[in-house]
């Protein structure tokens, strides 16, 4: 998951999550802001230079979203933006992403075994993700496939667990 905190030119904060394990993976995207014309500004004509126009609320690439949000930095239209990414390997991660049951949280444990993931795994993906060369060469494609099924099973969980 990507969080991306964003602080206003007046003082106001906003935060964007996408639920996604690298960069070029479309995830659900969460959006909370403090203040009206600070969400009206990052809503507003989302662009980024990989398409153009895009729909930040719709889901989306955290690629667009931090192209985005440094655009808007640079024009001066907000403060400050960082960027912290969430490890399904830690503790508190599936109450971060909103999965915080019981019953889920065990579900998601059964689909690491079965799925022949361990947390060492796990671990070592999302330290190499962001360097795509790295991944064409340390990982095959069938290998970077089951990670992102492993998205997908944690996205499809967050929709159960909003439909609740």
């Amino acid at each position: 998951m990507f969080v991306f905190e964003v602080t206003g030119e007046a003082g106001a904060r906003a935060e964007i999550r996408v639920q996604a394990l690298d960069w070029s993976q479309s995830g659900v995207v969460s959006f909370s802001c403090n203040d009206d014309p600070l969400a009206v500004l990052l809503l507003t004509e989302c662009r980024c230079d990989a398409v153009g126009f895009f729909n930040l609320l719709a889901g989306c690439k955290p690629l667009y979203v931090e192209q985005w949000l440094t655009y808007l930095q640079e024009s001066g239209r907000i403060a400050r933006v960082a960027c912290r990414q969430r490890s399904p390997a830690e503790a508190d991660y599936l109450a971060d992403a909103g999965l915080e049951s019981e019953e889920l949280n065990a579900l998601l444990g059964q689909i690491y075994r079965v799925a022949g993931f361990n947390r060492l795994q796990i671990n070592r993906y999302l330290k190499h993700r962001h360097n795509q060369t790295l991944l064409a060469t340390r990982y095959d494609q069938k290998e970077l496939e089951r990670y992102r099924q492993l998205n997908d099973v944690i996205l499809t969980l967050l929709r159960f667990k909003r439909s609740q």
